[in-house]
This record gives C-alpha cells, structure tokens and sequence, in this order.
C-alpha cells in the first residue's frame, strides 16, 4: 500500500507516453523522426543502460503496471498479470488520482488489452488525434492525475493507414515514428498550456524493438522473439523537477519503472512480491538488466517459433540461455548480436569457460581480440552473467512450479552447462566433421584443413585425412 506524504493539492501528477516497437536502434537510425523526443530528452534525465524487460509489449506493460518481471510466468501463454503487485493504477487510484489510459491505434474497435482488465481502467481507444487529444487536455485537468498514453502507430502494422505514402520499409517505419513524436509534442504542449507541465512527472519509454528478420524468419515475427540487444535496448526519460537534466549511465529494467514513479510522486511503497524493482533514485541499484521473450512456462506450438529465451545484460555484455544452451554478445562492438564470443571457448565446471586453441594461420587482426580473451576478463564477464541469469531462471522455475495451473514446461537449468553451437560451421567456414560434435567441445586447429582443401582441391582432403590419421595412430 502507498502511503500519501503530501496533500491532495501538492500532489504531482504522472504522465507515462508509452512508444510502442521503439528502441535505441529505432531512435538512432531515425532521428529526424523524434524532433519532440530529442527536445524533452535536453531537460530530462537520460537512462542510455535501460533494458526493457520483455520483447513483447504485453510482458512489457505487466512489468511496468506491477513492478516485476513474474506476472505471467505460471501460464501457458500470454495471459492476464497474476498481480503479485497490485497495478501502478490501483495504488495510485487508492491514492485519489484519477487514472486514465488511452491508446492511440489504427483498430479503435479492437478491443486492447482485455486481459488486463484488472490492472488498467478501461482502454479509450482511437485513431481520432484531435478526440485523443481532446480526451487527454481533460484528463490532465483533474487534480492530480495519472494519464498513461500508449502510441501503437510505430507498430508496422498499425501504421498501415501510412502505407501509400512510404514506397519502402524503413519510409514507413519512419513516418509511423514521426506521427508518433507529433503526438508526444502535441500532449506537452497542452501540458504546458495547462500549467501543469512543472508538476508532472513525465516518462517517456520505448517498450522493445523490431528485429528485421536479422536472426532468421521466426514465422515472420519483428519482436516477441530473442531478447537480443536491438530488441531490449530501449530508450527512457524522465523529466520531473526533481531531477536536473543529464544522464544516470547506470543499469536500469522495466520493473523499475512502478517503485520510481512512486519514489518521485512522493509516495512511500513497500512491495509485497520479494523480486520486484527498485527505485531508480536509490543509489542501490542493479548490476544487470534481464530480459525474456516468453513466459516461463509457454509451451511452443509451432515448429519455426522463435526458442524460449531469457537474458542478463550488462553495460557492453549480453548472455543469453535457451534450450540449446548459452550465447554471450558484446553488443557495443557488435550491435546486432551476430558474433557468439562462446564460439571460441568450451565450458570447464559448472559456471567457467576455457580458452580454445586459436585456429590456425589467423591474421594479426584476431590475435589481439584473442590475447585479451586469454587475460580474463570475458571469463570474469561470464561468470557474473551467468550465476545471476541461472538464479533468476531458477526463481521463475520456482514461481511456475508453484502456480501454474497446467502442465509444465520450463527450461532445463542443464542448459546454463553448454554452449550454443549452432551456426559453429557457418562462422568458421568449416565442414561438419571438424566442428563440436556431440561433446559441445571445439578444437579451432582442425580448421586447419579446410584451408588446404580450398587452396589445393578435394584430393588434398584424402591426403589431410591420411595425415590425420597417421598422426593419430590409425593409418599405421
């Protein structure tokens, strides 16, 4: 429960401006579309390690509404916000706010968001900017407030009103987050007309990105699939009176959102769920983000679905774990998360790595990456990464177990023992034969051989054969 520490008239108000399929990549690769984002950004507080929690908006939306990453671990599929916290509605409508969510869609007829019908009011939807608008200048005139504005258009195919203007992809993608960023302005404007700009609390947040089919098709999916880094890296803002302009470099998760707004509004919160978020003006504060794309215990259907996956990340380093074991991404050298750093390491014990012999004949350019891997450092890396990654999925194998109304269906934690080696042969150019087999171990030297076969032709594959075998014992 939220204890008031202020009179009704002190009291700030909160704006939450929810931009849906928009991360960092989406910001940087479209600046000229977020002219009203980058002038709130200048007088806000900046969090540039903000991870959203979830790479589908509705596993996202719980997280935020109820401060923890749980809500919907127990079932099946994506389902109704179990409500191990009560609503960041409930607590501020209990605290004489008056609430409201409007959605601004191209299927105002749809109805959104039904199972979160406990968790929200009633969703107010539109594809009428002046009517939203117009809603939201009421809103914000009752004192104080909680208006939550979620702007689905940067969504690829709720933009479709915008397709005859765009002849490519990105065209369109562009115009959706520009008519997105002129809803933004257009609400702090009436804000400032208002006078209640100065006593509002505004957040503004990306809730995941959109994956251009980079990793494979996935049945056509843009998110709802891995949580690799363009996915999760998503982009946050706060502007309140409170906190001067600038940027806090240090780690942040969606759940964070619920306990900082309450932080900032001034009203003291102890959550019932143990593993909730923490308030961003703590100096308390995480050493990684995590992140997942399905629920705990989601049984998947179709055959090219995208794996179940959770992830840690840190301010340069990315671990991710499903079914077919780990991947470890340092995703400021390598953005998209192409490069599996595990490649070049096997696993020794339960939780460390061993360096693998460097392929043969490797240019200068490795050898420099190669010697600092031998130093240590993405070994001490790993070992964070992966004791917090294993006990988190092990906290939300728990939480399933203990509630889940159907049957099971978890990730084996024998998973966080091996590495990922899909896609091992198509890194390295190598032939099956020389690759990880059924152990999981690599030896990079091997590789040796397929450079002679590609200099001299496929006889010199059953000279190399023959050689490898008298070098083993077998061809005497």
């Amino acid at each position: 429960m939220a204890l008031p520490s202020a009179s009704m008239n002190q009291r700030k108000n909160l704006f939450i401006f929810h931009l849906e399929s928009v991360s960092w990549q989406t910001v940087h690769a479209f600046q000229d579309s977020f002219p009203h984002l980058h002038a709130l950004m200048a007088t806000s507080r900046l969090y540039p390690a903000y991870f959203a929690s979830a790479t589908s908006t509705q596993m996202v939306l719980a997280a935020c509404l109820h401060g923890n990453d749980f809500e919907m671990d127990a079932a099946p599929r994506l389902a109704a916000p179990a409500g191990n916290n009560p609503s960041l509605f409930k607590v501020l409508a209990d605290a004489g706010y008056g609430t409201h969510f409007l959605c601004a869609s191209q299927y105002p007829r749809l109805q959104m968001l039904g199972m979160f019908g406990r968790s929200i009011p009633e969703v107010w939807t539109t594809n009428d900017f002046g009517e939203l608008l117009g809603r939201f200048e009421s809103a914000v005139r009752e004192t104080p407030f909680f208006t939550y504005v979620w702007c689905q258009l940067p969504h690829t195919d709720a933009n479709l009103a915008l397709a005859p203007h765009a002849r490519q992809i990105d065209e369109l993608v562009a115009g959706g987050c520009a008519v997105a960023d002129n809803l933004l302005g257009a609400m702090l404007e009436i804000l400032r007309r208002e006078a209640r700009l100065d006593d509002t609390t505004i957040v503004v947040y990306g809730d995941h990105g959109d994956d251009y089919w980079t990793h494979g098709f996935k049945n056509g999916l843009l998110h709802g699939v891995e949580p690799f880094t363009p996915l999760v890296h998503a982009p946050l803002a706060i502007r309140d009176t409170a906190l001067a302009p600038g940027r806090d470099n240090r780690l942040a998760s969606t759940i964070d959102l619920m306990p900082t707004c309450l932080d900032l509004l001034g009203l003291r919160w102890v959550p019932p769920f143990p593993p909730s978020g923490r308030s961003m003006l703590n100096d308390d504060r995480r050493d990684m983000a995590f992140a997942q794309n399905r629920t705990a215990n989601q049984v998947i259907r179709l055959r090219h679905a995208p794996r179940k996956y959770f992830s840690a990340s840190t301010h340069a380093f990315n671990l991710m774990v499903s079914s077919r074991g780990l991947e470890l991404y340092n995703f400021r050298i390598d953005p998209g998360n192409h490069f599996n750093m595990l490649h070049f390491f096997n696993m020794k014990g339960d939780d460390d790595l061993e360096l693998a012999a460097p392929p043969f004949g490797t240019r200068s350019h490795f050898r420099a990456f190669y010697h600092l891997c031998r130093g240590g450092g993405v070994r001490d890396t790993f070992r964070l990464l992966h004791r917090g990654l294993k006990g988190h999925v092990a906290a939300k194998n728990r939480y399933a177990e203990e509630r889940a109304k159907e049957g099971l269906d978890l990730i084996d934690l024998a998973a966080f023992g091996r590495i990922n080696r899909e896609g091992w042969c198509a890194f390295f150019r190598a032939p099956r034969w020389a690759g990880p087999g059924w152990s999981g171990r690599v030896n990079l030297r091997r590789m040796h051989k397929e450079n002679i076969v590609e200099r001299f032709g496929p006889m010199a594959e059953r000279l190399y054969r023959r050689i490898a075998g008298f070098r083993s014992g077998r061809g005497r």
